[in-house]
């Protein structure tokens, strides 16, 4: 029989649970806020920690709030939506800390207060929906690949939410088969651009319908999959960071999410970068130039790596179309392109890197040779970013600075912004 346990929840972990302990073992329950007291049962034992379902809220914190989504408990995207926000901040601080203690064994730096997000909802300008063989389209169900049916997100800026309903009714009638959809907020208020990928040959029935879908409030329509891509309508996207500059990208390529977030987190960066006119950075990751540009305004040149050969075209088109000369682009491997500066002996005098989720375990033993007095990383998983960091600080840099930068309310992810310097 599975073991009941009464639980006392002390905190929220990077992960959607929160966590309690039984006879000095973790265990880790689902939609809990610290300061509850739980029954929860034992769904999976591990040799230090268990996992329990929330059976029921004995006692609620004084931190637990209903949470507003109608869909929360059976969709795994906002986990983190009972705490009140002031809580779900000090988690995320805490998380932050406790990985770079735990997994990165590293001391002596400032850990900075969190910046907040201005909006707790309605604050992402894209979502993406899965699509299941009954072509119901919504978010994975927790802990599966069952698929919830939705017709509203809450997180969702006001026209990306809107464009969910049309969304299911366009991919109930295409002929091509697609497994996402992602719905993004267009430039133009009130329109919404529509994303689709599949893992099929494409239909030419589909042709006449998507273009006869553009319009109002359509602005356009993207659909790829393998060997294929087209494209109907508008399907452009722009931002503003560092005050004016204007970057655009395709609604098939890389952004963030939260764009008031983003431009927080770009000034950020700036802040704790200091560059000045005489640097030479060296910028890896650069996507489609969100960091690079605002580092191009400030440095005396930038060298910016990134292995996507859209994003480069997009980097290199927004560098143009705001006069920036003195970028130069690197299509190439971020690893590959380290090793090569190594062999050139290039120096730079500061490095950023903003990798994906799985951090930059391979690259960062490398960059230590590059000569550069500071590094800045950026990075979207603690844990990864602890690892890196403790390598980092094997080959003499030190750790000064952590900003940790909320740009998803609601859930368990968290932005962080860490300064090195070269002791």
């Amino acid at each position: 029989m599975t073991p009941r346990l009464a639980l006392t929840i002390d905190t929220l972990t990077h992960g959607p649970f929160g966590l309690g302990r039984s006879d000095g073992k973790v265990v880790l329950v689902p939609l809990t806020v610290p300061g509850d007291r739980v029954e929860a049962d034992v769904v999976e034992e591990r040799q230090r920690y268990s996992v329990a379902r929330l059976a029921s809220v004995v006692e609620p914190s004084p931190a637990r709030r209903e949470a507003p989504c109608p869909y929360t408990g059976a969709c795994g995207g906002c986990s983190w939506q009972e705490a009140v926000y002031e809580t779900q901040l000090q988690a995320k601080q805490r998380n932050v800390a406790d990985a770079l203690a735990r997994v990165g064994s590293l001391t002596g730096f400032e850990l900075l207060p969190m910046l907040p997000a201005s909006r707790e909802f309605h604050y992402r300008r894209r979502i993406l929906l899965h699509v299941d063989g009954e072509r119901r389209i919504g978010f994975h169900r927790a802990f599966s690949r069952e698929i919830v049916e939705v017709r509203h997100c809450h997180i969702a800026e006001a026209d990306a939410d809107g464009g969910i309903e049309l969304a299911a009714r366009w991919v109930e009638h295409l002929a091509t088969p697609v497994s996402e959809v992602e719905i993004l907020s267009a430039d133009r208020p009130g329109q919404v651009i529509l994303s689709a990928r599949s893992r099929h040959a494409y239909q030419s029935a589909d042709g006449d319908a998507c273009a006869g879908l553009v319009g109002d409030p359509v602005a356009g329509i993207v659909m790829a999959g393998p060997g294929w891509r087209r494209r109907w309508g508008e399907t452009a996207l722009s931002c503003v960071v560092d005050g004016d500059l204007r970057l655009t990208h395709d609604a098939g390529t890389f952004s963030q999410v939260n764009p008031e977030g983003n431009r927080r987190l770009v000034d950020e960066v700036m802040a704790l970068a200091g560059f000045a006119a005489e640097d030479d950075v060296l910028e890896l990751y650069a996507g489609a130039g969100n960091l690079t540009l605002p580092a191009a305004r400030r440095a005396r040149r930038v060298t910016a790596v990134e292995a996507d050969a859209r994003l480069v075209r997009t980097g290199r088109r927004n560098a143009a179309d705001n006069d920036l000369g003195n970028v130069r682009w690197w299509r190439r491997d971020v690893l590959a392109a380290v090793d090569e500066f190594n062999r050139q002996k290039r120096r730079f005098s500061a490095i950023v890197l903003n990798p994906p989720r799985a951090g930059a375990k391979r690259t960062a033993p490398g960059l230590a040779t590059l000569g550069a007095e500071k590094i800045l990383y950026v990075s979207c998983d603690p844990a990864t970013l602890a690892r890196d960091l403790r390598q980092l600080a094997a080959r003499g840099y030190a750790l000064r600075r952590v900003r940790p930068v909320d740009l998803f309310p609601q859930t368990f992810h968290v932005e962080t912004i860490a300064e090195l310097v070269l002791e």
